[in-house]
């Protein structure tokens, strides 16, 4: 081996070089690696036989984008860069499979979803909660007719229905979920998603949900388990032959060790363990389709699919501590059971506000941080009916400017999370600037927000998330006031 060939075999990037006539004359080994071909395939050959679209561009100085083909048909799209003297020398500064490449943009557009589905159902969240101030306001104020009831009644109804339907978009909406595990009755949660998805079923397929026979708790966050239910019955209605079937939902509250030992294929780490079962009697599948189901980006759909609803059902349940078993042969169906850890000795839920009272104030100043002018209007509303006394604050900047003339005299600041300019978080770190003890409630549509716990691990009294009853929010300021 000459020094030309020792110097281009130690380059760590991918090298070729061509004569003037574009033939191969060298070629090192990352290069080959990166095609995964043999150097018997390229040298000595005019690069226009091998790659045709190649040969227009690697006769010019400079970067260009060129398509490259190994021996078995793998298609590379690389960047090279070509350098033109007695020799061409072309170096390859990236690279990416098609395959890689799909995959990327699939992931980007569906981020890019996932972000604009969450900004909507943000902004949707927060008339909602105008919409349902003003309802509880309206309830609490007028006289005892039957008729004005009944109207206002429904209209909340309705908003009550649209405010979990938001709610469960921005759950699902993000991707990377900073919401704390904490125990989630499943047994609660299946009616409620199937309730939201049956918009998405056919009329001629029935979702049938089984009658859950008590309390499925697991430790987890509620997106989390959201998104294992929507993508397994999703699943299920795209397997459905036609558009028309059963798909039938079911919990199973206690596994037998044995099942639970032989999913894992160890003596598992739980004391008790519940599944969550999913099936259908659509197409079935292949044990060759079966043995992919969990890969990224497989999918049997074509351009319908995404490839990533399995996927992340899988890597969604390896984290909760489960396992997945599969069984669906051809023309008979399938079935999703997923196996998770139950919680042991739950702390029950707190017991819900009756409605019977309300907590008043005695006269306290409040301050309304909110860029939101309906939720802001309610809230000031709500609290002078209360009997606080109320200002408010259409940014996060009048806010501060407003407390900053007389920061003794809140006894609490209401504090919207999300606002332009000015965030939240910001705000907060002002306000406690001016007076460390000042107590600030928090308001957010995005009840997993981090931010959320970092103000409230700095010295923020509480959360309350939009929409709230007028009965909550009286309990949260008066236990604000009172801590």
């Amino acid at each position: 081996m000459d020094v030309t060939q020792a110097l281009l075999h130690s380059l760590p990037e991918p090298h070729i070089v061509l004569a003037r006539d574009l033939s191969c004359i060298a070629v090192n080994r990352p290069f080959l690696d990166l095609l995964h071909i043999s150097s018997e395939f390229l040298l000595g050959k005019s690069i226009g036989s091998v790659w045709p679209s190649a040969s227009r561009v690697c006769a010019a100085s400079g970067e260009h984008t060129v398509e490259l083909r190994s021996e078995d048909g793998r298609l590379v799209t690389a960047r090279v860069a070509c350098l033109v003297g007695e020799v061409i020398v072309v170096r390859v500064v990236a690279s990416i499979s098609q395959g890689e490449s799909a995959q990327i943009h699939h992931k980007q557009r569906i981020e890019t979803l996932g972000v604009l589905a969450g900004g909507i159902a943000h902004d949707f969240n927060n008339i909602l909660t105008g919409i349902l101030g003003h309802v509880a306001y309206m309830k609490h104020v007028l006289p005892d007719v039957p008729q004005a009831l009944e109207s206002l009644n429904a209209i909340e109804e309705g908003a009550l229905r649209a405010s979990t339907l938001t709610q469960q978009i921005l759950k699902f909406s993000k991707l990377d979920s900073h919401e704390q595990s904490a125990p989630v009755d499943v047994s609660d949660l299946v009616p409620r998603i199937a309730s939201i998805l049956k918009s998405a079923i056919p009329s001629q397929v029935s979702l049938r949900v089984l009658p859950s026979r008590g309390e499925f708790q697991v430790l987890a966050s509620e997106a989390h388990v959201t998104q294992i239910l929507i993508n397994l019955i999703i699943n299920a209605r795209d397997a459905l032959v036609d558009s028309r079937g059963l798909i039938e939902v079911l919990l199973d509250y206690e596994c037998a060790a044995e099942e639970v030992a032989r999913l894992f294929g160890v003596e598992p780490a739980a004391s008790r363990y519940g599944a969550i079962v999913v099936s259908d009697d659509g197409m079935g599948m292949s044990d060759e389709v079966k043995s992919r189901l969990f890969e990224p980006y497989f999918t049997t759909k074509n351009a319908a699919g995404t490839g990533l609803g399995l996927s992340t059902v899988h890597s969604i349940v390896k984290e909760l501590g489960g396992a997945i078993e599969v069984r669906s042969q051809p023309g008979n169906g399938c079935s999703f059971r997923v196996v998770l850890p139950l919680v042991d000795d739950a702390p029950g839920a707190s017991p819900e506000e009756d409605g019977r009272g309300l907590q008043r104030g005695r006269g306290e100043r409040v301050l309304v941080i909110d860029d939101e002018y309906a939720v802001r209007n309610v809230l000031g509303l709500s609290l002078s009916h209360l009997g606080y006394e109320v200002e408010t604050a259409a940014s996060g900047l009048e806010g501060v400017q407003k407390f900053e003339q007389d920061p003794e005299g809140f006894r609490l600041v209401i504090l919207d999370l999300l606002m332009p300019g000015l965030s939240g978080e910001e705000v907060f770190n002002r306000l406690r600037a001016l007076r460390p003890s000042v107590a600030v409630l928090i308001v957010s549509g995005f009840s997993s927000e981090h931010v959320v716990q970092r103000i409230l691990e700095d010295g923020g009294r509480d959360f309350i998330q939009k929409p709230f009853s007028m009965e909550v929010l009286s309990e949260k300021v008066r236990g604000c006031i009172r801590d």
